[in-house]
């Protein structure tokens, strides 16, 4: 029998926090939160031909048969939590001054030959999200707003503008130590194809973080605070990132639960167990 794969991936365009992934050559399961796993029956071309859910609990719909045993050993017996990420191809979009990364777009499995088809657009959420409320964006001295333009769509502008009229984007191979090697892309010149840049040149989250206009600064600040619990689950943060994002993340404590097997660290364990109890305390009532 194959062995089972485990691993991690990001939900990008829009991003959405990681999954958690068993793989076998007939199945793939998903799971977002470590409880529920979306079961995905595969044919031989890896393409996906049915649905089930299996629960640890017993609940679901997967019935045990000599054909899902070998998968639900595999869900039964899997390594903690959080599995090793392994979608080390990155797809950036690139800011139009320096031609360096601006926005992750999406990623996928190092093993997999990236696709040629690109799509440049960079959205903060999903359609019909309009959840994302910027702090940065509020009226002064309780003002009330004229504005009617979603702050997510604010966002996309702003970075749809540091791309230029002509987005272009390119897939990066990223290594251990965090630098990145330039593959093919939109509208790249041919130099850049095959350049190496290090680790500082990536944004560690999904979007720049300096900006020249402060207001566009605090903006994406907002952003990546309110995308704090999803962010926790990833693995290469600094510590002083790290920090800054539990901080934020407390006070979505019920977003930061949903969450918990993922977090592969925890700087202040007293600060988010206060923040756990609460979420328990908001979803019994």
């Amino acid at each position: 029998m194959t062995a089972p794969r485990y691993y991690s991936m990001r939900r990008l365009s829009p991003y959405q926090g990681t999954v958690q992934i068993t793989e076998l050559p007939d199945f793939r399961a998903v799971t977002s939160d470590g409880i529920a796993w979306r079961v995905q029956f595969l044919n031989q071309r890896s393409r996906v031909t049915g649905h089930a859910v299996w629960r640890a609990d017993g609940g679901g719909n997967l019935i045990e048969t000599p054909y899902t045993g070998g998968l639900i050993r595999a869900l039964q017996s899997h390594p903690p939590f959080p599995f090793p990420s392994q979608d080390n191809l990155e797809l950036w979009l690139l800011d139009a001054r320096e031609q360096k990364p601006l926005a992750i777009l999406a990623s996928t499995l190092g093993r997999i030959r990236p696709p040629r088809s690109i799509d440049t657009r960079w959205h903060a959420t999903l359609a019909e999200d309009d959840s994302f409320v910027a702090p940065s964006l509020a009226p002064e001295n309780g003002a009330v707003s004229t504005s009617h333009i979603p702050h997510s769509q604010v966002l996309s502008r702003c970075v749809q503008k540091a791309a230029g009229p002509l987005e272009r984007a390119q897939w990066f191979r990223r290594e251990d130590d965090g630098s990145g090697t330039g593959l093919h892309g939109c509208r790249l010149e041919a130099a850049q194809v095959g350049r190496r840049l290090g680790r500082d040149a990536f944004p560690e989250l999904l979007l720049r973080e300096q900006w020249e206009v402060e207001q566009e600064q605090k903006l994406v600040s907002d952003y990546h605070d309110w995308q704090a619990p999803n962010l926790l689950t990833h693995s290469r943060l600094s510590h002083a990132t790290r920090d800054r994002l539990e901080r934020a993340a407390c006070r979505q404590a019920v977003k930061l639960y949903n969450v918990r097997h993922f977090l592969p660290e925890l700087i202040n364990p007293d600060l988010l167990n206060v923040a756990f109890v609460e979420a328990v305390i908001r979803r019994s009532t």
